[in-house]
This record gives C-alpha cells, sequence and structure tokens, in this order.
C-alpha cells in the first residue's frame, strides 16, 4: 500500500485489518506505550512505511480516529457548572451524528498535559475549548501540533473560529432593562478578566448606561469576583457604594449573593433588586426568583461542533457565529415599596 494512500485511512480501518485494537494503533505510531515489535512492524508494514517514517503531527499527514477532544477549565472540576453539562450534551449530540466520539481533558493557564498527551499520542482529529482565556497557553498547543480547533467563546484573534453568545449586547439589554425599571446605581460583580467572557459583561454593562444616557459609577463594577468569600467581599461593597441593584456575571454569584442578602434581613426586590446576566433553573426556583438572561448552551455546543467537523471535512465555516440571548424578567426585579432595611 502506498503511504500517501493512508492520508485517508482511520486507526480504526487499521485496526481492523490487522485485528488488533485502537490503541495499539495509535501506540505503534506514537512510539509510545507497551507494544511488542513485531505488532509495530506489523502496522507499519501494513501502511506501506518504515520505522524511520513515523507519522507525526508537523508531517502534515494523519490518520483520522475519528475523536475530537472537549478542553474544560481545570478550576471547574469541583463545581456544578450547568452550562458546561448542557454544551456538552450538544456536542456530544453533534458528535454522534457525525460518527465522532468526544473525550474530555481539563487544562489551565499552567497546566495543560492531558491535552499534550492526547495530540502527542493521537488521539484526536480536532478540539474544541469550552473558554477564552488571554494568552491561553493550549492555543499555542494546538497550532504546534498543527490540529483544527474551536474556541466556545470570544478570542480578539480573527484566525481562531469561535462560537459564541453575544456576551455585550447580552449585558446591554439587561443593564439597560435594569435602568428603565428605576435602578440608578447598579453594581456589577464579575468573574476574572482573563476571561473574555467577563470583559464582554464589563463593556456591555456600560454601553448599557451610554445608551440610556446616564452616567456610571465605575466604582460599582467589582470583577475577579471567583469565590463565595470574593462575592461577599464585592457585595459588602456594592453595600457601602449605596447600590440599588445587584447584577451578577453568573448563576452561582447571583445564588451567594441572594443567600447574603436573605442572612442580612435585606429584603429582594424591596431593598435591592438583584439579576444575573447568566441563568439556570437554580435562579428560577429560589425566592424571590431572580431575572436573568437565558442562553441555549445546548445549541452553542451543537453550533461549536459542527464548526469543527466541518473544517475536518475540509469545509468553508463562518470564522464567528454568534447564537441568540433572552431576558427573562422575575421577582427580584419588580417594584415594590422599600422597607428600609438597608443602614
Amino acid at each position: 500500500m502506498a503511504a500517501k494512500e493512508t492520508e485517508k485511512m482511520t486507526i480504526e480501518q487499521v485496526a481492523d485489518a490487522l485485528g488488533v485494537s485502537k490503541t495499539t494503533v495509535s501506540r505503534a505510531l506514537s512510539g509510545k506505550g507497551r507494544i511488542s515489535e513485531e505488532t509495530r512492524t506489523k502496522v507499519y508494514a501494513y501502511m506501506g512505511r518504515t520505522r524511520s517514517e513515523p507519522v507525526s503531527a508537523q508531517s502534515g499527514e494523519k490518520l483520522r480516529t475519528n475523536n475530537i477532544a472537549m478542553v474544560v477549565p481545570q478550576r471547574f472540576i469541583a463545581l456544578d457548572l450547568p452550562f458546561l453539562r448542557k454544551c456538552m450534551g450538544g456536542i456530544c449530540t453533534m458528535a454522534d451524528q457525525r460518527g465522532y466520539d468526544l473525550m474530555l481533558c481539563y487544562a489551565s493557564n499552567t497546566e495543560y498535559s492531558q491535552l499534550q498527551r492526547q495530540l502527542a499520542n493521537h488521539k484526536v482529529d480536532g478540539v474544541i475549548l469550552t473558554y477564552a482565556m488571554a494568552d491561553d497557553p493550549c492555543i499555542e498547543l494546538l497550532r504546534q501540533y498543527e490540529t483544527p480547533f474551536v474556541l466556545i467563546g470570544r478570542s480578539e484573534d480573527k484566525t481562531i473560529p469561535q462560537a459564541d453568545n453575544d456576551q455585550v449586547a447580552a449585558a446591554c439589554e439587561m443593564t439597560r432593562i435594569l435602568l428603565q425599571l428605576g435602578a440608578k446605581r447598579i453594581a456589577l460583580l464579575v468573574g476574572s478578566t482573563i476571561y473574555a467572557v467577563n470583559t464582554d459583561r464589563i463593556r456591555g454593562y456600560l454601553r448599557g448606561f451610554a445608551e440610556f444616557g446616564v452616567p456610571v459609577d465605575q466604582r460599582l463594577v467589582h470583577s475577579g469576583v471567583e469565590s463565595a468569600g470574593q462575592t461577599l467581599d464585592a457585595l459588602e461593597a456594592a453595600l457601602e457604594q449605596k447600590a440599588d441593584c445587584i447584577l451578577c456575571g453568573d448563576d452561582e454569584i447571583a445564588f451567594e449573593v441572594m443567600r447574603e442578602l436573605r442572612t442580612r434581613h435585606i429584603l429582594v426586590p424591596n431593598d435591592l433588586r438583584v439579576a444575573s446576566l447568566y441563568d439556570s433553573s437554580m435562579l428560577a426556583s429560589i425566592t424571590p426568583s431572580v431575572s436573568a438572561v437565558q442562553y441555549d448552551a445546548e445549541q452553542l455546543g451543537k453550533t461549536a461542533c459542527r464548526m469543527l467537523l466541518d473544517r475536518l471535512a475540509g469545509k468553508e465555516i463562518v470564522m464567528r457565529q454568534l447564537e441568540g440571548h433572552q431576558v427573562i424578567l422575575r421577582d427580584s426585579t419588580k417594584w415594590r415599596e422599600r422597607s428600609h432595611n438597608i443602614k
């Protein structure tokens, strides 16, 4: 078999032909892992290759695995995040429809060994990154291995295919609505600005004030809210700054804010309004229910996966695709007579 004929061959096809597992073929090609010399030689012989002609990430010639990887932030391991679960569901659905399987790995801005192993051992054909982070080492790694990938989120690098929710427009719309409802001092509590989603939420918040034609007090913008303790600190600062509404970056922050306000006997919405820039069943079920921006995370996952699989199939794709949103108004932003419980 001519070596160039293997360009369209999958690892599964080689494995079936030789009566071995896909893992065995992958190990033979990567030169890693326990495998007999006889089996390794059989794999290369079937492919019409010699041991001096390994399939490498730089060679431009790869066997298809029909696997894709989904990379999630390592810090999310201990969290229960409905967004990621729904997004993964959408990715799995689309991948299955197109004959692909999904692998999961964790990474951070300093630790990405799982992804590196998958790339080095030819385990995946493409990758979906589920977060956008400034100076993300995973992007450089993927480029080094010439592995197609799609980003869920926003990047300033226009050469990166991106599937995203329009966070700027959503934050802008929610801010305008809160201003229309009578709020004047809206405090914004968001996570770290190393993530593009949080910088976009801040941009949308500021745009909402600008479009409404009123000035914003920059002291009411609190970023870097990544833990329960930081949420309480930011809430305390917002209350000291006489905020009349708390706009939370996500459902976790909103839930923590609602719990603390209840502890302090601050009534929502009588004394203080609360809203979130990301919705979940948790916010809909608490009392009072919290107004929030609703996205279709499953559809976002499907879009990202479809973009990646189209790239793998050699199709042209739109490099940035945005999904819509809906603002859901609930009890936490209704107008009621103040009870003057905030001192």
